[in-house]
Formats: structure tokens, C-alpha cells, sequence
């Protein structure tokens, strides 16, 4: 009886202690997913006050990374950073905490550590409208460390060999149909040509503080593509701009003035001309958000002066971070409109270009970046065609992925893959194409 009284007893006690250890997950699991719901409706003092009453969650990584959140947004940026650095020593991958992490140590001016967070993670090559965030932050604090030159530089330099199923852009058809009869293309310049070839690229960057908010920059980039057979389509591309920059609060404009020349065969084939304007928001811990403008102008050369022309085009984009999930996935929506009218009177030449784009990427592992994208455009002419009888109407299909690997703070390698699809009522201009890519880059 004794004995059958003691164990009883111990299974009491081993009870009693299951039922107090789910209790107590059940007390954490409640804040926890209240200090979450503040946050991502922005209420991030209330987050503070929340996270202050329970510090026996401090070590968790979720409260860490939600109450560093917090913190830093709600201006009480040393204790999100210290949350922050618990969590990143515990879950590294995460980008969205290093992120929130670098924008603390700029709120303290500690520019040399936001630096080194911000361009850990610009190496593993995240959303457009991440980037642009972040370019802004490195921006201003090239323009308001008063320590720094008054003028910095960035340059970087780029080799790769790749395969190119379609390097002319040629149909995929054997014969095409005319108003006036049937045309073959058999052994013609129009049809797709395969080929391989090796790219190289560079390009520098030089900004110049104005005052602590406004700074004016100048760049230039050149890419080249030597093809191994078919060398009459090499291509040449050399790009300045030069423009300004304002920083206000959170929020980054942009305004850009650009130069280009294309090169085919080494022969000037096209010139253009841009204007313009971005405004970049960051919406809450996760979200950020971009509108943006821009006009062009095409000068081509010889023959091809037909195709001279104006455009416009307007858009925005939107990216969501989700670092709570492994690898810290990040998803974005991307939408524009292009309206180009022709400058030699061609209404078949003009068109209408709406286009849906959705990216997005994430760090599977340390060091590495993975990156891919779904873009889906109309192109949508404005003039008959005298050869083809009708008005030319194109859908196009683009699928890219992309994975860089950070060798060290320099040094990265980048592989590449796309593949587009076009579609039309003009037999032509059906087409398809499939690139891949390997690329090695030194930036500095």
C-alpha cells in the first residue's frame, strides 16, 4: 500500500508538472501573438509596453525579433537593438531583422554598422523596391556623417559566359503569312540563330553631400556581348545619368536624368534619352512601397530612324517581407503602363505596353540568395500593317530566376536563367527564347 501511495503520488506530481509546462506555453504563445498583431498594424508603442510587462520572453526569438521591431520604430532604438542582435545571433538568415537592425544603428548614427547590415544584405541582391530603400539609407548617411569625405565613390566590375537559344530574336516560324501570299523564312536572317558568348560589364557611381538631406550623384555603366559565331550580333551598351536625391523622414525621391547608346556590330544603332522620378515609402515593419515616372526618347541610326519615338511610362511596385518564415522570403507586385508614339508618323509603330511583373525571393542558406520572377506584358500597335493586312497585337511571357552566392564582402558569383515566350497575330514576330548565364562580380 505504501508503495502503490508513492507511486501515485509521483504520478500526480509528474501530471501537475505537464499541466503547469502547457499552461506556461499557453501564457507565452498569448503575448506573443499580441505583440504581433501590434506590430504589424503599426501600433508599436503599445508593442513596447506589452513586451516590457513580459521579460520572461526575452531569448525567444520570435518576442526578440518583434520587440526589436518595436522598439526601434517606436523610437526606443538601444533596446531594439540589443533584441535584435538576440535574435540575429540565433537566426542570421533573416534579412528583415537585419534590415530593422541597420536602420537602428542609422537612427544613432552609428553609420559605420548600419553600413556593414545594409550592404549584408544588398549582396545576396533582394526586391527592387528593398534595394532602393536601402540605397537610400546609404544615401543619406553618405550625406549626413559629417566624419566622411564630402564625396564617395562605388564601382564594380562583372565577367560571365552564357548560351543564348534565340541571340537575334527570330521566329521560331518556318514561313509566314502576307496580305499578298506565303513567305518562307527557311534559311532566312529571321529565323531564331543560337549562340554563345561572353559578357562583360562595369560601371561606377559618385555621389557628392549637399546638406544633411539632399545629396546630387553621376555614374556610368558599360556592358559588352562578344558572341562566339554569330558576331554581327554583338552588342554594345554604355548608360551615364546623373540626378539628386532628397531624404524625408523614411521616405527617398529620386530624380534621374539619363544618356544611353546602343552598339550592334559595333555600328550605332540606337540613342536614348531619360527623365525620371521615384518616391520610395516604407509602410510598417514589413512593407514597402514605390511610385515612379518616366519619359524616354529613341534616336536610331541609318535605316532604322523610322522607328524614332517618344514614351512614357508609370507605374508602381509594392514588397512584402515575411521573416518570420525560414529563409525569410520576400514577395512584391510590380505594375506599369507605356504609352510610345512614334516620331515618323508610323501609327503601326506606336504602341501601348501595360505590364504585371511578380517577383520575389529568399535565403535558403547562409551566404546565398535566390531570386525569381513571373513578368507578363502586352504590346498593343496603333496602326494597320500594309504587309500583314491587320493591326499587330503581342502578348509576352517572361519567367527569370536568379541565385547569388557571396564568396566575402567583394566577391559574389551569380547564376542566371530566363525564358520568354511571345505570341502575335503577325506570324513574325512569334518568338521564343532561353538564356542561361554564370557570372562572377567584384564590388567595391
Amino acid at each position: 500500500m505504501t508503495f502503490l501511495r508513492r507511486r501515485t503520488a509521483g504520478l500526480r506530481r509528474s501530471a501537475t508538472t505537464l499541466l503547469l509546462a502547457a499552461a506556461l506555453g499557453t501564457a507565452a504563445a498569448a503575448p506573443l501573438d499580441d505583440l504581433r498583431r501590434l506590430v504589424e498594424s503599426s501600433q508599436f508603442e503599445q508593442a513596447v509596453m506589452l513586451g516590457q510587462r513580459h521579460p520572461e520572453l526575452i531569448g525567444d526569438v520570435h518576442f526578440d525579433f518583434l520587440y526589436g521591431i518595436a522598439a526601434v520604430s517606436a523610437g526606443r532604438v538601444p533596446e531594439g537593438l540589443l533584441a535584435l542582435e538576440r535574435h540575429l545571433a540565433a537566426v542570421p538568415a533573416n534579412d528583415r531583422a537585419r534590415l530593422e537592425l541597420a536602420r537602428g544603428y542609422f537612427l544613432v548614427g552609428e553609420y559605420a554598422r548600419a553600413r556593414s547590415e545594409f550592404e549584408f544584405v544588398l549582396r545576396y541582391n533582394p526586391p527592387a523596391a528593398v534595394r532602393r530603400n536601402i540605397e537610400g539609407f546609404l544615401a543619406a548617411m553618405q550625406l549626413r556623417d559629417d566624419r566622411r569625405r564630402a564625396s564617395s565613390a562605388r564601382v564594380y566590375l562583372e565577367a560571365g559566359l552564357g548560351h543564348d537559344s534565340n541571340v537575334n530574336s527570330g521566329t521560331t516560324l518556318d514561313e509566314i503569312d502576307l496580305i499578298f501570299g506565303t513567305v518562307s523564312l527557311a534559311d532566312s536572317p529571321s529565323q531564331a540563330v543560337a549562340d554563345g558568348f561572353l559578357q562583360l560589364a562595369a560601371g561606377a557611381q559618385q555621389a557628392w553631400r549637399v546638406s544633411p538631406q539632399f545629396s546630387v550623384f553621376a555614374g556610368a555603366d558599360v556592358d559588352h556581348r562578344e558572341h562566339f559565331r554569330e558576331r554581327s550580333f554583338n552588342q554594345s551598351n554604355i548608360a551615364f545619368n546623373a540626378g539628386f536625391t532628397q531624404l524625408r523622414g523614411e521616405a527617398l525621391y529620386r530624380f534621374t536624368l539619363g544618356l544611353g547608346e546602343l552598339r550592334v556590330d559595333d555600328d550605332r544603332y540606337r540613342d536614348t534619352f531619360s527623365v525620371g522620378g521615384e518616391a520610395s515609402f516604407t509602410r510598417g515593419p514589413q512593407h514597402s512601397a514605390t511610385a515612379f515616372a518616366q519619359y524616354f526618347e529613341y534616336r536610331h541610326a541609318g535605316a532604322d530612324q523610322v522607328r524614332d519615338a517618344r514614351a512614357v511610362t508609370v507605374g508602381g511596385s509594392w514588397t512584402w517581407g515575411l521573416p518570420e518564415l525560414a529563409g525569410a522570403p520576400q514577395v512584391g507586385l510590380r505594375a506599369s503602363w507605356t504609352v510610345e508614339h512614334n516620331s515618323r508618323l508610323r501609327d503601326d509603330l506606336s504602341r501601348d505596353v501595360p505590364l504585371l511583373r511578380l517577383f520575389g525571393s529568399a535565403s535558403p542558406m547562409a551566404r546565398l540568395r535566390v531570386a525569381g520572377g513571373l513578368t507578363v506584358y502586352g504590346q498593343k500597335y496603333r496602326g494597320r500593317d500594309i504587309g500583314f493586312g491587320n493591326t499587330r497585337s503581342d502578348t509576352a511571357v517572361n519567367v527569370d530566376l536568379a541565385a547569388t552566392y557571396a564568396l566575402d564582402p567583394r566577391w559574389s558569383l551569380r547564376a542566371e536563367w530566363s525564358s520568354f515566350w511571345n505570341r502575335s497575330n503577325q506570324d513574325l514576330y512569334d518568338t521564343e527564347r532561353h538564356t542561361l548565364t554564370v557570372k562572377t562580380r567584384y564590388q567595391y
